[in-house]
């Protein structure tokens, strides 16, 4: 009697954990591949969109968000998902699950990196045409020489160092340095709009093309040398 006792007790358990763990329709089809893109990197944040995972089944797909192996969202409709709260300059590893609610999934993975607080660039000279105009029987051009800093449009402040400068092979402003913002330049300073970037004038040239020394000054102009350090603070508000 007993032997017949443990037998339906463990049938019925068997019967009961089956039909808790089977939740996957075997009939059902996973929905489709998809796939993730990183709109924009932040120092504390970063913007992903993606695809849609298509169901042939038809049916209704959310979407969970991993990062760095933590659950973030889930069951979510939305394409495209906003971090925020990252450490600056910081690897992070994520994930996309599209679930279709019936045991089928798909994945996609995705990595950034966040931004530095501190953006450092190293440069060198060059040149560009300041103006240019008929002049008598020639063309007068008005060349300027310096370092070209792309703008951020997060940066509190810039800061150049110039570590070398030549021009005709002479040492020019060796260790000035030049501070200023995106609000705010100086004398030497020119924002470029069309290039989104700022000028920082050294040294310059004006002549006219029929000077007999023309060759020299543009071969002056074209051969400046050197090299300078930029420090790019980032806002953190």
């Amino acid at each position: 009697m007993k032997n017949y006792i443990y037998l339906v007790v463990f049938a019925f358990l068997l019967v009961n954990c089956s039909s808790e763990d089977d939740t996957t329709d075997p009939n059902n089809i996973a929905p489709g591949p998809f796939s993730v893109t990183i709109l924009e990197t932040r120092i504390d944040g970063a913007s992903i969109e993606w695809t849609e995972a298509i169901d042939i089944d038809d049916d209704p797909v959310t979407y969970s968000i991993y990062l760095n192996n933590q659950l973030i969202s889930i069951g979510d409709t939305s394409l495209a998902h906003n971090f925020t709260g990252l450490e600056p300059e910081t690897i992070y590893d994520g994930t996309i699950v599209a679930d279709d609610g019936r045991g089928g999934i798909s994945e996609d993975d995705f990595s950034f990196v966040t931004e530095p607080e501190l953006i450092i660039l190293n440069l060198e000279p060059t040149f560009w045409i300041r103006d240019s105009f008929p002049e008598g029987e020639g063309t007068r051009f008005v060349y300027g020489n310096g370092f070209v800093v792309p703008k951020n449009e997060d940066a509190s402040s810039y800061q150049i160092e110039i570590i070398d400068y030549r021009f005709d092979d002479y040492p020019y402003f060796v260790g000035n340095i030049y501070t200023w913002t995106n609000e705010s330049q100086g004398d030497d300073i020119t924002f470029v709009p069309g290039e989104n970037s700022f000028r920082i004038l050294l040294t310059g040239v004006s002549v006219n093309t029929v000077n007999e020394n023309y060759a020299d000054y543009y071969n002056n102009v074209i051969g400046v040398t050197g090299e300078a350090e930029v420090l790019v603070n980032i806002a953190t508000d």
